[in-house]
């Protein structure tokens, strides 16, 4: 027996409405374009004050962004008002060959050297922090070109301060804006519904706001801080790295093998298939893991994973719960159980959640009390008359 093809309409819609509510509810804790540029501000005077210093080394520093900030998947941290701010200081005369902890000290002896920066310094493992109250954290890491990498790869200090990684912000944040850039084949229905829609007056279809995959990584980073919220349990917490790295994967293999029916579907099958991109080797009788930075060699974004074993435990079982999360979305019906349920997975307040929904409660909710919340078998959702059409039932995703 056949499925009745106005129910998967519906379904579909219901998901395509659910994509809308995520993305106005990420797009409250984004950092805004005014904050963005006020940062870059903020770095750029950082990076002037260390060029104007006497040692040759500083005086072609250069600051620029990396990690979340670069890529557009910066989250407000829950319970404070400040942004993370990752940057590279990058010292293009400086050799392979230096000490690293001498180079991470040249940049505080001048930092020092400003009044204003001397108060809001910070000294961190591998990076100065300066703390602008209320603003941001910016996390300052030194680096150096790598001579061993001909894709501009740079190297930056290890924990020890013993020596230099390599790594590639730059090249690991224009392959995540090409993946990022990939879009979602439409379906056949979807095409002969695009070429009508300048004769139908459909329902207004929830937009990203930005590309599916940054919002994609945003979800995952925020159900990872509120599921290891806990004490103790956050230095367990997947790195926003390895999220990110294999979000990117997962979406571009999906994009480009795969048609999907909406953005949900696409965005529920690239956080099932996170583990694939995983590298599971054995090393000594014991599991070695390896998740690479495709931009430089000999970047292992999960080398810590074979030296804690609870670290590969504790993402396996997160990305479970975080499958169920996006599952469990999709099959809940009533707006207060979705809001529930919203609030719970991402930390998110009674009134964002409030906010993210409004715009389309106002909406399906005028058109219900008009009797015009309708589905057409070729149209979808719709808010007004349409042949071939049948009333949406009264208690559904939308309803109490």
């Amino acid at each position: 027996m056949h499925a009745d093809p106005r129910l998967i309409e519906f379904a579909t819609h219901k998901r395509r409405m659910l994509v809308g509510i995520l993305d106005a509810l990420f797009a409250q804790i984004d950092l805004t374009d005014s904050q963005y540029e006020t940062a870059k501000a903020r770095y750029e005077a950082v990076s002037a004050w260390l060029a104007e210093g006497e040692s040759p080394f500083l005086q072609d520093a250069a600051i620029y962004a990396q990690g979340s900030i670069a890529v557009g998947t910066a989250n407000k941290p829950i319970g404070r008002a400040e942004f993370d701010v990752d940057l590279v200081c990058h010292l293009p005369s400086v050799g392979a060959t230096s000490n690293p902890a001498a180079v991470k000290a040249l940049i505080g002896d001048r930092l020092r050297a400003h009044a204003t920066y001397a108060s809001m310094l910070e000294e961190k493992q591998r990076c100065w922090r300066l703390c602008y109250a209320n603003e941001f954290h910016l996390d300052i890491t030194p680096s150096i070109p790598n001579p061993a990498c001909g894709n501009g790869g740079e190297l930056v200090p290890d924990r020890a301060l013993a020596a230099w990684k390599p790594t590639n912000p730059k090249g690991y944040a224009a392959r995540f804006e090409q993946y990022a850039a990939l879009r979602r084949r439409l379906t056949l229905r979807e095409a002969a519904i695009a070429a009508k829609r300048a004769d139908v007056e459909d329902f207004p279809e929830q937009e990203m706001r930005k590309p599916p995959l940054k919002r994609i990584v945003q979800l995952l980073k925020r159900h990872r801080d509120v599921s290891f919220a806990a004490p103790g349990r956050s230095e367990l917490a997947p790195i926003s790295v390895i999220l990110t790295t294999l979000a990117a994967r997962s979406y571009a293999d999906c994009i480009t093998r795969f048609v999907y029916a909406d953005t949900y579907e696409l965005i529920l099958d690239v956080v099932r298939r996170l583990p694939e991109f995983i590298q599971v080797g054995e090393r000594n009788g014991r599991p070695f893991y390896f998740i690479e930075n495709e931009t430089t060699t000999g970047e292992n974004f999960a080398d810590k994973w074979n030296l804690d074993p609870r670290l590969p435990r504790a993402f396996y079982g997160w990305h479970r719960d975080a499958v169920a999360m996006l599952e469990g979305l999709i099959a809940l019906e009533g707006k207060d159980r979705l809001g529930e349920a919203l609030q719970k997975s991402f930390g998110a307040s009674q009134e964002a959640v409030r906010a993210a929904m409004a715009p389309l409660a106002t909406t399906v909710g005028n058109a219900r009390a008009a009797g015009s919340l309708l589905v057409a078998p070729s149209l979808g959702l719709v808010t007004s008359p349409a042949v071939g059409r049948v009333t949406v039932p009264p208690h559904t995703f939308f309803g109490r």
